[in-house]
């Protein structure tokens, strides 16, 4: 009996100190949620928990890979490492001192300058339309007549008529003749420029190439051709939108994809801009790009 109470006393002792040295380590400190629940949350929440927690060497690392934001968001982290361990659980014990990265995503530093640009183009258009108004008031007796620029692009008068309706091939044979033609140069596409010039047309297309415009991240140049991408045959003029970042094209569509680039299959509404006969580029202005 008495080596059974000996043991017994024992036992407990050592548990007793067992469980006073994992409480009275200062250094070991456990997770509250596994790397997977940190996944999809805001980075800043996740680095406060974590703070909470009493964790000290906390990183971030910038994912700067967004366009829209619509399906991550600003600022949703993407993983969270310690010491290089990426898959953990809830309650697991870490040192205090343990490195630890969380890695988000966010938008291009220059799209908060593209914002900054934004507002002043809007400014600037306001003005051009209290302009373009007033002199829409001293002309509106002329008839449409071609104007030449500097460059040698020939234009038409580009007074936007809202009030009539969008050009599609089923109501327009001169919008269907141009989006079949063969040669990019054909006559009759700088000669639709000219006459439709300020109108709104609408059409399938796809990107056929997208680039970085200049030194910018965030805005580009983007090519249009007509038709689905893929396609053997090869008909209609090549549209562009010029200087124009993804907000612009006004994405719509049951499932806008987080990215779009070369080959996606799109319905446009533009307005007809010009017909730059040089390079052979029509210039539309996007009004909406709905994802087909």
């Amino acid at each position: 009996m008495g080596k059974f109470f000996l043991f017994l006393f024992l036992t407990i002792t050592l548990i007793s100190i067992s469980a006073c040295s994992s409480e009275e380590n200062p250094n070991v400190l456990k997770v509250s949620k596994s790397s997977d629940e940190m996944g999809g949350e805001n980075y800043e929440t996740v680095i406060s928990e974590l703070k909470q927690r009493g964790f000290t060497n906390i990183e971030t690392k910038v994912l700067d890979d967004l366009i829209t934001g619509w399906l991550t968001k600003d600022g949703e982290t993407e993983e969270v490492e310690i010491n290089g361990n990426k898959d953990f659980s809830a309650n697991d014990s870490f040192q205090k001192d343990s490195k630890i990265v969380v890695t988000y995503h966010t938008f291009p530093k220059e799209e908060k300058k593209d914002t900054d640009s934004t507002d002043r183009e809007n400014s600037e258009v306001n003005d051009k339309t209290s302009n373009d108004e007033t002199k829409k008031s001293v002309n509106e007796e002329k008839s449409e007549s071609e104007i030449t620029d500097e460059k040698g692009v020939e234009k038409a008068d580009t007074s936007v008529r809202s009030n009539q309706e969008i050009l599609t091939i089923e109501n327009n044979e001169e919008l269907e003749a141009v989006l079949t033609v063969n040669d990019t140069n054909d006559p009759i596409v700088s000669e639709f420029a000219k006459k439709y010039a300020g109108r709104t047309i609408e059409f399938d297309g796809y990107i056929a190439n997208m680039m970085p415009h200049g030194k910018y991240a965030t805005r580009y140049d983007i090519l249009i051709n007509t038709g689905d991408y893929g396609e053997t045959a090869y008909d209609g003029p090549d549209f562009k939108f010029e200087d124009v970042n993804v907000f612009d094209l006004n994405l719509t569509g049951a499932e806008i994809p987080e990215t779009i680039g070369m080959g996606q299959n799109l319905r446009i509404t533009a307005v007809v801009e010009e017909y730059d006969k040089d390079p052979g580029l029509f210039f539309l202005d996007p009004i909406s790009s709905e994802i087909r």
